[in-house]
């Protein structure tokens, strides 16, 4: 194997520390990938909870100010929520490619077949952009209805 930048010939890493980096980088993917998972729940939960508990009397001016704060919450715990789901996508992109760096360096390429997408018509719907489309869709009909309670 030789160096890119120098060209000089770079010796094999240990077989074993191989296997410990590829181990780690796929158990570090399927973490972000449940961690995703187990956030848009908890953020489900959170925003029907919420919207659940709205008084429904609009006509006492307590009860429109303690809407008008909830949904403000809710539509800043929207964005934060959404901002979060885009740096997992990121973070999980950086470790797939870092797995298909480890699994190319090492002669272990087929291996990572197993691990992302498969080459066919779901691989290329973007998936990945999945949780941050449904953030995103959430946090706008929020802010709508943010608006339409600021202009009733």
């Amino acid at each position: 194997m030789m160096n890119p930048s120098t060209h000089e010939p770079v010796a094999k890493p240990d077989p074993a520390l191989v296997v410990a980096a590829f181990t780690q980088t796929s158990e570090n993917i399927r973490h972000i990938r449940s961690e995703r998972i187990w956030f848009a729940n908890a953020y489900g939960a959170i925003v029907a909870g919420g919207l659940a508990l709205l008084p429904r009397d609009l006509s006492i001016v307590s009860n429109r100010r303690v809407v008008l704060a909830s949904l403000v919450v809710l539509v800043l715990f929207s964005g934060v929520a959404l901002a979060c789901s885009i740096r997992l996508v990121a973070e999980l992109r950086t470790a797939l490619a870092n797995l298909a760096r480890i699994a190319s360096d090492n002669g272990m390429d087929r291996l990572v077949g197993d691990i992302d997408t498969p080459r066919s018509f779901g691989a290329r719907m973007p998936m990945r952009w999945v949780f941050p489309i449904y953030f995103s869709i959430t946090t706008v009909c929020l802010l709508v209805l943010l608006i339409s309670h600021l202009l009733a």
